[in-house]
């Protein structure tokens, strides 16, 4: 069992009256035990981030996983290949990834159901696209909660949800038939089309199509995207190179009259290749314990286009485990926050120092707000404005 030097370095038998005679140690008793509040809270703040990552890649073959699939639809042959069976190649592992050839449609699946966790990888972008999506975006995706037979969407992925692994549309949400779910979305236009889109400050409601993320996060070309998937009792939150980017809300199966809560981890091969790599889970520990308070050194930070100004955050409450920001606004991802790297404990007294830029491009009146995000949701009553610097601001 691991010791806490701390907590083994106390003298227990100061909490033994019968130990202690004189009247000095009625006045240490509640210093002792402020002192094991202190201690306690300490340790459960640490849970989570203590909780341990499950590999569900090892780097070395696809162990732990079935596929499924079937030809494109531009193949002239449609009988369908099955499970367990790639006479393509499809999915191979070279160089400790998983190479994702996309030239039949289908996904890898987890042998295991999971619920309650936090889901992370990294995925970068091949060269290789397959007819009928070859002058399309390159499309892959994540599906979670998936359930029933393999052959229920595009008769090749199970009933799920999706967080989209898209060229440049990475976070988008997908309905692939596992309930309907609540968005706070507003209209917006996207490439001349009218869509949903995901926004923080909107209202409530049902949908059941396509939501877009709030903003455009992944890496260039060629580098690695990592991607994250908070699934919290029936919601889910999507996070892209350490940015909350969509939110789903208490997605529900009509038909079964119940939430969906629980299910296999889809990776799918849809017409392009790419590669995924460090496929990890951890369980998420409820009961959070203690209350941070994060204050910011600027309420509001304002820079010109290309201006870099360093942004200090300190906690003066609980430690609090953070694992991604957001960016509320139109136009986020004009804003550059250089993050460190995620998941990090936050302790008392200790403060964060996050570089924030504005790229050069940037519209004239960008103005957002910066949040910091743990696996319970944001943290309370912290907000940073951050906008483009006007004449008369500092």
């Amino acid at each position: 069992m691991k010791t806490y030097p701390l907590i083994s370095s106390l003298n227990i038998g100061l909490l033994h009256p019968e130990r202690q005679t004189n009247w000095f140690y009625y006045l240490r008793l509640p210093l002792i035990i402020a002192f094991w509040c202190l201690i306690t809270s300490q340790l459960m703040a640490q849970k989570q981030s203590a909780q341990s990552w499950k590999r569900l890649f090892n780097g070395k073959d696809l162990s732990g996983w079935d596929s499924y699939l079937i030809p494109s639809p531009a193949a002239a042959e449609q009988t369908p290949i099955g499970l367990n069976k790639d006479p393509h190649a499809v999915f191979t592992v070279v160089d400790g990834t998983i190479r994702v050839s996309g030239q039949d449609w289908g996904s890898i699946i987890t042998h295991g159901e999971f619920e309650n966790y936090h889901l992370r990888f990294q995925t970068k972008w091949g060269e290789k696209k397959w007819p009928p999506r070859e002058k399309a975006l390159r499309d892959g995706g994540l599906l979670y909660h998936s359930s029933g037979s393999n052959d229920f969407g595009s008769k090749c992925w199970m009933r799920s949800s999706e967080m989209q692994i898209q060229e440049g549309e990475i976070g988008d949400f997908h309905n692939v038939g596992a309930g309907i779910s609540e968005f706070q979305l507003t209209r917006t236009i996207v490439n001349g089309d009218s869509v949903e889109q995901y926004d923080p400050n909107a209202e409530f409601k049902h949908y059941k199509h396509r939501v877009y993320r709030s903003g455009n996060f992944e890496s260039p070309q060629g580098e690695w995207t990592t991607g994250e998937m908070i699934a919290r009792g029936a919601d889910a939150v999507f996070i892209v190179n350490g940015f909350v980017v969509n939110r789903a809300y208490n997605a529900y199966r009509m038909d079964l009259q119940r939430q969906v809560t629980r299910g296999k981890i889809q990776f799918q091969s849809e017409g392009a290749e790419h590669f995924l790599r460090n496929i990890e889970i951890r369980p998420l520990a409820f009961g959070q314990q203690g209350k941070p308070v994060l204050v910011s050194d600027k309420p509001e930070l304002r820079l010109s286009a290309g201006e870099q100004r360093p942004l200090r955050i300190t906690n003066q409450g609980d430690p609090v485990e953070i694992i991604a920001a957001e960016l509320l606004g139109k136009g986020n991802d004009r804003f550059v926050v250089k993050l460190p790297a995620l998941p990090l404990v936050l302790k008392k007294g200790e403060t964060l120092t996050l570089p924030v830029s504005l790229k050069p491009e940037t519209k004239s009146g960008s103005t957002i707000k910066l949040r910091l995000e743990t696996v319970y949701g944001p943290v309370e009553d912290f907000e940073v404005i951050l906008g483009e610097k006007t004449m008369g601001s500092r």
